[in-house]
């Protein structure tokens, strides 16, 4: 280069993530020396550029005097761990052994086993662990940690073992029914009833699982430390159970059934009875006049779908086809809120409202006797006495109660509210009452295709996609 002659200059640039480097090479005019490739090379290494170059585009870049910028090196992004994956061998839906409606309306109820056995030392579940990820590097040579891909964690319940401690595959430890409960798999024993459960079988209590054949008779009672799976109706008696709840026909309540369960609930239709459940109901025709509380989802899931009279409540979503009735009939539905959390701000209203009425006949008490002033007889001094200690005990009672009701109010107004939908596929009906959180809707015209939603305060309606 001769003496004063202008050298171009070498810039290289790194992305903020220092993923990618740019080369370029600023020439201001045409009298400017050009780089060579060694020259160029030393720029790209001393801004520490090491991982990932193409040096044949910066061989290119020098040759062809290339002056706009061009990515010559990139660095290798770090790949993710694989997540962790379960393959069951038994039915986890208890829902798909129930028979299916067809396209007419019709059901199939051929070829249906409600009942799944498995045997001792057969594979229930298989566990393909999570992998670590491939570590990447960026264009400066420094290596960027993967993310391990997610776990899946199942619990190896009663009668149930892992094959070893890698817990890839579970194994049944006895011959039974198999049973998952939220992330907890057990096999049962099973205890089968041949015809109905009535004055033939009486009540039954039992540390498995139960299946009934027939029905549940008017005023039976039937609890199970695992599933229960009823092959006709339950027509005015009760089940309790640890598992889940399979009814192949419907309840009829009688305004007399109970059902509580901490799994899910499947059942062809409610009517007029009172439930309890811990996970989802699929209900597949209709839930009348009865008291319904589910911790997750409830969900009606054939063309009929209709909720109609009663209070059906659920924490996550109702699904339905169509809320209420032409005839106004009261109908109450609600997401939003834990059934449960609701439940004690019901019973938390009412412990109040009663102590409060105490607390109004005790203060009203020893306003009297205060008027008939301090010297009083031994026996009326004992009663104000005892009156001033219970007015004591009230007012703290009070201040518990009233402190849990407002922690419980801002609970239902918290978060969860906002994920709560009620999804009507078809109608709904005048006389229909939606809460979502602490907001309250009372329809006054019927709605078509709509999800409820909770915004601000206010039940929204937007439209069913």
């Amino acid at each position: 280069m001769a003496e004063g002659e202008k050298k171009a200059r070498v810039k290289i640039e790194l992305t903020p993530d220092k993923m990618r480097a740019f080369l370029e090479i600023d020439s201001p005019d045409p009298n400017t020396a050009w780089p060579a490739y060694d020259e160029v090379l030393q720029e790209v290494k001393e801004a520490g550029v090491t991982y990932g170059l193409k040096e044949m585009v910066i061989r290119r870049v020098v040759e062809e005097k290339v002056a706009s910028p061009v990515l010559i090196a990139e660095g290798k992004p770090p790949v993710k761990g694989e997540d962790a994956s379960i393959k069951f061998h038994f039915e986890t839906e208890r829902g798909k052994l129930i028979p299916k409606e067809m396209e007419d309306g019709s059901v199939d109820h051929r070829e249906l086993s409600l009942i799944q056995n498995v045997r001792k030392g057969q594979v229930l579940v298989e566990r393909k662990p999570p992998t670590q990820g491939i570590p990447g590097r960026n264009v400066l040579g420094e290596e960027l940690k993967a993310a391990a891909g997610k776990d899946v964690f199942l619990v190896a319940g009663k009668n149930t073992y892992w094959e070893d401690e890698n817990k890839e595959r579970l194994i049944a430890a006895i011959d039974g029914q198999p049973s998952m409960v939220g992330r907890k798999i057990s096999v049962l024993n099973v205890y089968h009833v041949p015809g109905n459960v009535g004055y033939a079988t009486g009540n039954i209590d039992f540390a498995g699982s139960v299946v009934i054949r027939g029905d549940i008779e008017n005023g039976f009672v039937v609890k199970a430390e695992g599933d229960v799976t009823v092959g006709g109706n339950v027509e005015g008696g009760s089940i309790y159970a640890d598992g889940n709840i399979t009814i192949r026909g419907g309840i009829a309540g009688q305004d007399k059934t109970v059902i509580e369960c901490k799994g899910n609930l499947y059942v062809r239709y409610i009517d007029r009875a009172k439930i309890e459940v811990e996970g989802e109901i699929k209900c597949r025709d209709a839930i009348l006049h009865s008291q319904v509380n589910a911790g997750q989802k409830i969900t009606l899931e054939s063309r009929k779908g209709m909720v109609m009279g009663g209070m059906v409540r659920a924490r996550d979503e109702i699904e339905v086809q169509v809320l209420g009735s032409r005839m106004g009939t009261a109908t109450e539905v609600e997401v939003g809120t834990s059934p449960a959390l609701r439940k004690e701000l019901i019973e938390l209203e009412k412990q109040i409202t009663a102590m409060e009425r105490e607390l109004d006949k005790v203060e009203k008490a020893l306003a009297i006797l205060s008027k008939q002033g301090y010297d009083l007889p031994p026996e009326r001094e004992e009663l104000r006495a005892r009156l001033t200690r219970t007015s004591f005990y009230l007012k703290a009672e009070l201040r518990k109660l009233t402190t849990r009701r407002d922690e419980l109010n801002e609970e239902i107004s918290g978060p969860n509210a906002e994920k709560g939908r009620i999804k009507v596929r078809q109608r709904i009906y005048p006389g229909v009452k939606v809460t979502i959180g602490n907001a309250v809707r009372i329809f006054k015209d019927e709605v078509h295709y709509a999800v409820l939603t909770y915004d601000d305060g206010e039940v929204e309606i937007q439209a069913y996609r």
